[in-house]
C-alpha cells in the first residue's frame, strides 16, 4: 500500500489508552516493527499535551472511553492538525459523532495484525475529502462513501407546490436537498395546516426510515423550487449498512430536525408575530443564497398560522425598524443581525444544535450567489 506505514521504522504513533497493561502491550508491539510511540496518554488532557508538545506525530490510535471521558476532543484536535487516526475500542460506531463515523475501527481485544493493517490503511482527512456537493450531508461524506452512494443518486427538479411525501403515505424515496426549501406541513383532522419545520441543503427527507418508520405524519411540500439528489428507499437503507458515516449523519439530521420542530412549537406558543416572522425569515435565509425572498402575505400567514392582517402589521414593524424591505410580493433581508435580535431568542438554539450534532454549520456562509431571487408558491391559508 502507498501509505506512511508501508515502511514503519521511524514513524511516530500517538497511543491514547487508559488501560495501562493494554497500552504497554500495544507500545511494545509497535516498537517491534520500528515505530516510535508518543505517550501512551491515559486521558484527554495528557493526549492534548502530547499533541501540543510532540514535534511530530504521523498517526494516532485512540481508545474511545478514557476512564469515563470520551476521546472526541482529541480527535477534533488531530483533525484540525490533519493528523490521521483510528479508533481501537470495544464500542460500536453508533457512539461517535458523524464527523468520525467513517474512521477505521479496530475492535478489542486488539489483534496486532489488525492494528498493523489499520496503520497501513489510515488516511488523513484531506485524503478522505470528496468532491464538493451542494447538499451538506453528501459533501461531508468521505471519498469512499461518496463513491459508494454516487451511482444510486438521481438528480431531480423540485417543483413549487410538489408534495414529495404525503401525510400517512409510504415513503418511496429519500431526497438530499441541494437548492430550494421543503416544508413539513402539519395537517389537523379538520384540514387546518401550518408549517412545522424546514429542510434545505442542510439535510434530507425520509428522516424516520432509520427508525423503521416508512410513513410520514406530515405533507412534505416544496415551498421554494430547487434541485435534489434522490435515491430509492431500498437502496438508501442497504447503503446505510455499508456507509456508516451516511447512516450517522442521516440519524443526526433526523435528531436536529426534531429539535427544530420543537422550537417552532415554542415560538408559536410564546413569541409575538413579529418575533416569529423574524425567526422564519432567518431560517429561510439560512437555506438559500439570497437576501431577496418572493413571499406573499397569504403565504406567510399560512406558514406562521396567523391571520393575513397580522402578517401585514408585522412586516410593517420589521420594515419600520429597517430590518427588511417589503414591497409587493417581496421581502428583502436588510439587517440579518437585527433580525436575530428581533427574534428575541426564538432563533439560534436549533441552529447551534444542528452544528453540534452534525459537526458543521447549517448556514453556508461562503455561498457565492447572494442575489438569486426565490419565489414561494401559493399556499392555502389556515382556517
Amino acid at each position: 500500500m502507498n501509505t506512511a506505514f508501508d515502511k514503519p521504522a521511524g514513524r511516530v504513533v500517538l497511543v491514547v489508552e487508559d488501560d495501562y497493561v493494554l497500552a504497554s502491550d500495544l507500545a511494545s508491539k509497535l516498537g517491534d516493527i520500528g515505530v516510535t510511540v508518543a505517550g501512551p496518554a491515559p486521558n484527554v488532557e495528557q493526549a492534548l499535551r502530547c499533541i501540543e508538545e510532540s514535534p511530530r506525530i504521523d498517526v494516532a490510535i485512540l481508545d474511545i472511553n478514557l476512564a469515563g471521558t470520551m476521546v472526541f476532543p482529541v480527535a477534533d484536535e488531530l483533525s484540525r492538525r490533519k493528523i490521521p487516526f483510528f479508533f481501537a475500542t470495544g464500542y460500536s460506531r453508533d457512539v461517535v459523532p458523524p464527523r468520525f463515523a467513517d474512521r477505521i475501527f479496530v475492535e478489542k481485544p486488539l489483534d496486532k495484525n489488525a492494528v498493523y493493517s489499520a496503520l497501513s490503511d489510515c488516511r488523513g482527512p484531506a485524503e478522505n475529502k470528496p468532491d464538493r456537493q451542494k447538499n451538506h450531508i453528501l459533501s461531508a461524506l468521505s471519498h469512499r462513501e461518496s463513491e459508494v452512494i454516487r451511482p444510486h443518486l438521481k438528480p431531480v427538479r423540485l417543483a413549487q407546490g410538489e408534495v414529495i411525501e404525503q401525510q400517512f403515505g409510504e415513503i418511496s424515496a429519500v431526497s438530499f436537498i441541494e437548492t430550494g426549501v421543503v416544508s413539513l406541513v402539519a395537517l389537523s383532522l379538520d384540514g387546518s395546516q401550518v408549517e412545522a419545520g424546514l429542510i434545505g441543503r442542510e439535510g434530507l427527507t425520509g428522516t424516520g426510515l432509520l427508525e423503521g418508520d416508512w410513513r410520514t405524519p406530515y405533507n412534505l411540500m416544496v415551498q421554494i423550487e430547487g434541485t435534489a439528489q434522490r435515491i430509492d428507499v431500498d437502496s438508501f437503507l442497504r447503503l446505510t449498512h455499508r456507509a456508516p458515516q451516511l447512516r450517522s449523519l442521516s440519524s443526526s439530521f433526523s435528531r436536529s430536525l426534531g429539535i427544530q420542530i420543537s422550537y417552532t412549537a415554542l415560538a408559536n406558543g410564546r413569541y409575538s408575530i413579529e418575533q416569529r416572522l423574524a425567526r422564519w425569515l432567518l431560517m429561510l435565509n439560512d437555506r438559500v443564497d439570497s437576501q431577496v425572498l418572493h413571499l406573499t402575505h397569504e403565504y406567510i400567514s399560512a406558514m406562521l398560522g396567523v391571520r393575513r392582517s397580522g402578517v401585514t402589521a408585522a412586516l410593517h414593524v420589521l420594515e419600520g425598524e429597517r430590518l427588511i424591505r417589503s414591497v409587493r410580493g417581496k421581502v428583502i433581508v436588510v439587517d440579518r443581525d437585527g433580525l436575530i435580535l428581533k427574534a428575541h431568542g426564538s432563533y439560534g438554539i436549533p441552529e447551534a444544535e444542528y452544528e453540534r450534532l452534525m459537526g458543521f454549520p447549517l448556514r453556508d456562509v461562503d455561498a457565492a450567489a447572494k442575489n438569486t431571487a426565490y419565489v414561494a408558491p401559493t399556499f392555502a391559508g389556515s382556517k
